[in-house]
């Protein structure tokens, strides 16, 4: 949990740094902070969920790992944009060797009654890097400077990469197939209808999240808050964030489809109250808090339920998982910048997840078809 907090944190990390290394750097640091990250964070997964499934959780961990650490520490010394691009993409596609790998494992290595808990408890780490990431990142920004940021990140992530080959061992698998079988299994899974809808769904959760954080810094700013309140404002929905843990014990008693709809349908309620309480602070809050609230139920529920349609594959259902989480993410701040205000935007993306509620609901019909 503490390394996904850590891995997660260099993503969420750009938005509060996109002002401060546009200034120094002269120009635009969307792509290469910001978009750079998530395309090849995205598309790792592909690529790493497979190979772990043939070789193994803890050595892919650990090389994944190894790579983010440098890579991590050369950012600080990135000359011009086009270089700390670069040095970005390394960045995201060794992240993406930690978290598919992490959740296949958790999916297979604790006990059965043990494993929602663990994947909530891990989905609560995720969100809570969406939070801490940017406040972690504001604060080094505004007192040290955004270069001192990834020296430090590279330090504690060098402690994980001493930790977790000592912690975790692989549960007892069956040999794996060759990598040719494991990137076929992976293209059927992404193909079957109930996983198209799954992955329509899936694909808003950390979009509109992205999106909401990276506008809502803007529109703060215009009500004329102070660069110490946003960041506090951005720790308010941190204690729903926790929801997260008590997923497992809802899906015990409903199902994790049911889970899933009613974390889209709360954070849809949410954002549509961000739109029409946008020029009151309070009220905006407290929507954001209802809209987390709703993330963070939905974000075990998903994972859950790409493990469960993967099994025995679950490697690449995670891969799957997260790549299509993560090119949300991309498209994430891109989003942000297309609507001019905060409650235009708010309303687009309370309409892009309504649409996400209808393709849970899809899901669920369409994996009864199937049987």
């Amino acid at each position: 949990m503490v390394t996904a907090l850590l891995v997660l944190t260099q993503l969420y990390a750009a938005i509060p740094l996109l002002k401060p290394i546009s200034a120094q750097l002269h120009g635009s640091a969307t792509f290469a902070l910001s978009t750079a990250f998530s395309l090849t964070y995205a598309a790792g997964f592909l690529i790493w969920g497979p190979v772990s499934d043939h070789y193994g959780r803890r050595r892919i961990m650990a090389l994944a790992l190894g790579i983010l650490t440098v890579s991590t520490a050369c950012c600080a010394l990135a000359p011009s944009l086009p270089a700390l691009a670069i040095l970005r993409a390394v960045q995201g596609l060794s992240a993406s060797g930690f978290a598919p790998v992490a959740l296949a494992h958790l999916s297979e290595a604790p006990a059965p009654p043990r494993r929602a808990r663990a994947i909530g408890a891990m989905s609560t780490s995720f969100l809570v890097a969406g939070i801490a990431g940017q406040v972690l990142a504001s604060l080094v920004a505004l007192h040290l400077g955004w270069r001192w940021f990834f020296p430090l990140c590279a330090g504690l992530l060098a402690v994980a990469l001493v930790v977790i080959p000592a912690v975790v061992h692989d549960a007892a698998r069956t040999p794996g197939s060759s990598l040719r079988v494991q990137f076929q299994a992976l293209g059927r899974l992404a193909l079957r209808p109930a996983v198209l809808a799954l992955s329509l769904a899936h694909l808003t959760l950390l979009m509109v999240f992205v999106a909401m954080y990276t506008g809502i810094g803007g529109h703060l700013e215009s009500l004329g808050m102070r660069p110490s309140t946003i960041i506090l404002i951005r720790l308010a929905a941190l204690p729903a964030m926790f929801l997260s843990l008590g997923a497992g014990a809802l899906a015990t008693r409903w199902s994790w489809p049911q889970v899933a709809r009613l974390g889209f349908g709360l954070s849809a309620l949410g954002m549509l109250g961000e739109a029409l309480l946008a020029g009151s602070l309070v009220g905006l809050v407290a929507a954001s808090v209802v809209y987390v609230a709703g993330v963070a139920l939905a974000a075990p529920a998903m994972i859950s339920l790409y493990g469960q349609v993967s099994a025995p594959n679950r490697g690449s259902g995670m891969a799957l998982n997260g790549f299509i989480l993560f090119v949300g993410t991309s498209i994430g701040p891109l989003l942000a910048t297309s609507v001019p205000t905060f409650r235009g935007l708010a309303l687009v993306l309370a309409g892009i997840l309504a649409v996400a509620l209808a393709a849970v609901t899809g899901f669920k019909a369409l994996v009864g078809a199937e049987h």
